[in-house]
C-alpha cells in the first residue's frame, strides 16, 4: 500500500471514530449530555434538624414478612409506632441524625437506568408494594416533618459492584433509578431493639449488695413457700446469710459473679403493656392499689395469668389476708418462676419475677429461640443503706435535794422517775444523823469555815477565797455535751434521710419506664439470673494432694436438644432435661432405685448399656463440672445433679 492509500485509510477511521464519539455523547450519565444529572442533589435542600418522624420498611424474601417501623416524636420525646403494638419510648436522638445525614444533601453520582423492568435487577422494588415471590426488593427511608409530610422518601438497593457504600437508589414515586454513595445503610433497621434503651433496668452490677433468691412455686392456684437464700457482696466477695454451708460446701464464686454480669447485661427484645391498674398503682408504690372494680380486677388477672403470673393476697404474720383502711383486699403479683430482689448500695432494691416462655414477632432476635416475660419494678429499702451512728443523749443533771446530796444524774447510782416510776431506783444512801446530844468540836482559828456541799472555793480578784457552785459548772457542761450529741445525731440523720429522698426519687424514676410493661428477656440470661442453692453452692474443693488420681463412677445423662452430641431423636428442652434428672436423683436416693437399672432405662450417655459405668478415669479427662463432682463424692454417693455441656448428669463414685 503507497503511502497515498495509508493517508486517505488513516483519515477515514478517524473520521468515523469522530462520529461515533458525537453520537455517543449524548447518553444518559456523560456529564457533558444535555441530560445528565450527575452532581445534582437527590432532595431539594431540608434542615436535618426539622426532622420529627421516621418511617423504615423492608421486605425479608425468604419469609414473605413486610416489616416496618416508624420513629415519632411526640411531647412526651420519641417513640416507637409498630403496626399492631403499643407506642414504645425510643432512645432515637442519635439515629434521627445519623438518619438524616445519611439523605441530606445525597448527590447523583450516574444514572444507572429509567425503566421499572430493570427495577428488581438493581434491588428497588417498593417493599410496601411487595408481594411473596418477589426479588430485588429494596429499603425504604423516609423523614418527617412535625405535620407529617415527608422532607425525603428514598428506597435504597443494591451495593454497585466494587464500588463500597454506593448504591442503586430511587425516589418511590420515580422510575429512574440512581447511582449514589449512601453510607452506614445497614445501621437503619426495623429491629424494635436497635431504637430502645435496651439496658432497660440501668443496673450497675458494682453497686450491687444483696441478691435475694425466693422460689416459691404456686401450686393448684396456691402460693407454696420455698427457703429464701440471701447473699450478700462486699469487696468482692459472696456470703451467704440465713442459713449456713456444710462443713464440706462452698459458695460457687464463678457462677455468682457470672449471675452478677448477667444483671448488667439484661437486655429487652420486646415489650408488652400492662393494663392499667398495674402501671398506675406501681407509679404509687403499691400493688392494685388502684383495682377498685371488679372488671378492672378481672382484666387485671387474665393479663398476669397469660404470662406467667397471678395476683394474691398479702399475708401479714399470722397468715391472715391484708386489706387496706377502706376495706379493699391487699393484693400483690406473684411468678410461678418466683423472684428474684437484687439490692443497690444506695437503698434501691429491684424485683424481677420470670413469668411464662414467650415467642413474638422479635423470635429472630433471641439467639437461644427462647424468650421469657419479666415484671420488674424498683423500690426502696431502708435496710440497704448503713444506718446512722447515733450516740446516746446524755440525760440532764438535777438540782441539787435538800439533803445536799448533790446534783443527781440517771447516769449514776441514784435512779429518776419516769416512765417506769420508782422501778429500779436504789434505796436511799443518806447517812444516819448524829448521837442525841452530841456537840461537834469547834474549828480551829486557822481553819477556814467549811463550804455547804456542792461549792468550792476559788481565788477572787483579792485573792481571798470566795465559794462558786460546782453545780452549775457541771450542768453547763452536760448541756454542752447534749447539745453536741444532738447536733451530730441531728446531722447523722438528716445524711440518712437525704440518702433514703435520693433512693426514693431514684425509684419514680425507674418505675416511669418499669411500671407500664412486660419486659421480654433471653432464656439463657433468665437462666444465669434466677438460681436454686444447687446452682451457687457446690463441694468444697479438696486440697490438690487429698484429691485420688483416679476414680471409678457412673453416671446417668438426661441430654436436651441443643446440646453437644445430643442424639436426634433428643427433643426435650432444656428445662425439662434438668427436671428429669432431678427425678431420677430423687428416685434413687429417696425411693432407693437400683442407680443401674435407672441408667439402662434414662440415661441418653453411650454407657447406658453398662448401667452407666464409665470405669476408671482421670480428673483432666472428663468436662471440669463433672469431675470436680465425681471427685468430691465417697464412694457409693451420688451426685447432686451437674450440668455440662452435653446435659444434666446424676454421678454415683463407685471407687
Amino acid at each position: 500500500m503507497n503511502e497515498t492509500i495509508k493517508t486517505i485509510a488513516f483519515g477515514a477511521i478517524a473520521v468515523v471514530a469522530l462520529i461515533l464519539s458525537y453520537l455517543t455523547s449524548q447518553k444518559p450519565g456523560d456529564p457533558a449530555g444535555e441530560d445528565s444529572k450527575m452532581g445534582q442533589a437527590l432532595f431539594e435542600t431540608f434542615d436535618p434538624m426539622a426532622a420529627t418522624g421516621i418511617e423504615i420498611a423492608e421486605f425479608d424474601e425468604d419469609s414473605s414478612d413486610a416489616k416496618s417501623l416508624e420513629i415519632v416524636k411526640d411531647v412526651a420525646g420519641w417513640v416507637i409506632r409498630r403496626p399492631g403494638r403499643p407506642d414504645y419510648p425510643a432512645n432515637a436522638d442519635n439515629q434521627v441524625k445519623d438518619v438524616s445525614t445519611i439523605l441530606f444533601d445525597l448527590r447523583i453520582l450516574d444514572t444507572a437506568g429509567d425503566g421499572a423492568g430493570q427495577h428488581a435487577d438493581f434491588g428497588v422494588l417498593d417493599p410496601s408494594q411487595a408481594v411473596p415471590g418477589d426479588r430485588g426488593i429494596g429499603k425504604m427511608i423516609a423523614l418527617k416533618n412535625d405535620k407529617g409530610s415527608p422532607l425525603a422518601r428514598l428506597i435504597i438497593g443494591n451495593e454497585v459492584e466494587n464500588l463500597p457504600g454506593t448504591h442503586y437508589v430511587r425516589k418511590p414515586q420515580e422510575n429512574t433509578v440512581f447511582i449514589a454513595e449512601v453510607q452506614n445503610v445497614n445501621d437503619v433497621s426495623t429491629k424494635f431493639v436497635d431504637w430502645v434503651e435496651r439496658d432497660f433496668l440501668d443496673l450497675d452490677k458494682w453497686n450491687i449488695k444483696r441478691v435475694t433468691f425466693d422460689n416459691f412455686e404456686i401450686k393448684e392456684g396456691k402460693l407454696v413457700p420455698a427457703a429464701v437464700h440471701t447473699l450478700d457482696y462486699e469487696d468482692s466477695a459472696w456470703k451467704l446469710s440465713g442459713s449456713a454451708l456444710g462443713a464440706q460446701e462452698e459458695l460457687n464464686k464463678d457462677r455468682l459473679d457470672e449471675m452478677k454480669d448477667a444483671f448488667d447485661d439484661l437486655e429487652i427484645i420486646d415489650v408488652e403493656r400492662k393494663p392499667e391498674v398495674l402501671a398506675s398503682s406501681l407509679l404509687k408504690g403499691n400493688e392494685f392499689v388502684d383495682a377498685n372494680n371488679r372488671e378492672a380486677l378481672v382484666q387485671s388477672a387474665s393479663s398476669l395469668v397469660q404470662k406467667g403470673f397471678q395476683p394474691v393476697n398479702e399475708l401479714d404474720a399470722t397468715g391472715k389476708p391484708k386489706a387496706y383502711p377502706n376495706g379493699k383486699p391487699m393484693l400483690k403479683v406473684v411468678s410461678e418462676k418466683g423472684e428474684v430482689r437484687v439490692g443497690m448500695k444506695d437503698g434501691v432494691e429491684y424485683v424481677l419475677r420470670f413469668g411464662q416462655t414467650y415467642r413474638g414477632p422479635e423470635d429472630e432476635e433471641n439467639a437461644t429461640g427462647d424468650s421469657r416475660y419479666i415484671y420488674a419494678f424498683a423500690r426502696v429499702n431502708e435496710s440497704l443503706l448503713d444506718p446512722p451512728a447515733l450516740e446516746a443523749v446524755p440525760t440532764p443533771l438535777t438540782a441539787p435535794d435538800v439533803n445536799g446530796t448533790g446534783p443527781t444524774d440517771s447516769n449514776s447510782t441514784q435512779g429518776e422517775k419516769g416512765d417506769q416510776g420508782d422501778k429500779g431506783k436504789p434505796p436511799s444512801l443518806k447517812p444516819p444523823g448524829p448521837p442525841p446530844n452530841f456537840t461537834p468540836p469547834s474549828a480551829p482559828p486557822t481553819t477556814p469555815p467549811s463550804l455547804p456541799v456542792g461549792q468550792v472555793a476559788v481565788a477572787n480578784e483579792g485573792n481571798a477565797s470566795m465559794p462558786v457552785d460546782d453545780f452549775a459548772v457541771r450542768k453547763a457542761q452536760r448541756e454542752a455535751e447534749i447539745s453536741r450529741v444532738k447536733s451530730s445525731n441531728a446531722s447523722k440523720q438528716s445524711e440518712f434521710d437525704q440518702k433514703v429522698v435520693k433512693a426514693t426519687e431514684r425509684v419514680q424514676e425507674l418505675n416511669q419506664n418499669l411500671a407500664g410493661w412486660y419486659y421480654v428477656i433471653p432464656n439463657e440470661v433468665y437462666e444465669k439470673i434466677r438460681l436454686d442453692r444447687s446452682d451457687f453452692v457446690k463441694p468444697r474443693e479438696k486440697e490438690e494432694e487429698a484429691r485420688p488420681e483416679e476414680v471409678k463412677a457412673s453416671h446417668i445423662l438426661i441430654s436436651y436438644k441443643g446440646a453437644d452430641r445430643a442424639d436426634a431423636d433428643v427433643t426435650r428442652s432444656k428445662e425439662e432435661a434438668k427436671a428429669e434428672a432431678e427425678r431420677i436423683r430423687s428416685l434413687i436416693v429417696s425411693e432407693g432405685e437400683d442407680f443401674a437399672e435407672m441408667a439402662r432405662k434414662h440415661s441418653n450417655g453411650p454407657s447406658k448399656t453398662k448401667g452407666g459405668d464409665l470405669g476408671k478415669f482421670k480428673f483432666e479427662v472428663m468436662a471440669k463440672p463433672f469431675s470436680e463432682a465425681a471427685f468430691a463424692l465417697e464412694v457409693d454417693a451420688v451426685s447432686e445433679v451437674v450440668e455440662t455441656d452435653f446435659g444434666y448428669h446424676v454421678i454415683k463414685r463407685t471407687e
